[in-house]
């Protein structure tokens, strides 16, 4: 009888352990859009998309930049600077970073996407 209950218990823990890993497969899948892949050619089409196509890409820029602009900003004051600005133009692979120490300027150069230090230089 004992065996028989935990014949049971484990047949329906590994159906639900099955379950679980397929639904979390599913659901986890990057890229993966159900209703994309149908009216995605019919929505670019549009003319409500024409119209708004700008818009779509200025605030994909929106998003953008200002997490690369503060990337900027916590390594030069890692380095011992106080940020005054940070300059970032998307496509570009420089970030301009105007800084302070002590009481002198300086004009840094920031590689982009590494974030190495290309040009130091007193304002």
């Amino acid at each position: 009888m004992r065996t028989k209950l935990l014949l049971k218990t484990a047949a329906a823990t590994g159906i639900v352990a099955a379950l679980l890993t397929v639904t979390t497969g599913c659901a986890t899948t990057p890229g993966y859009n159900a209703y994309g892949d149908i009216y995605e050619d019919v929505y670019k089409d549009s003319n409500l998309y024409k119209k708004h196509k700008k818009t779509i890409k200025s605030i994909d820029k929106d998003l953008y930049q200002p997490a690369v602009e503060q990337t900027a900003a916590n390594k030069v004051n890692s380095m011992g600077y106080r940020v005054k600005d940070v300059k970032y133009k998307r496509g570009d692979r420089i970030i301009k970073v105007k800084a302070e120490r002590g009481r002198e300027d300086y004009k840094i150069e920031l590689g982009y996407p590494n974030y190495n230090v290309l040009n130091v230089k007193r304002d």
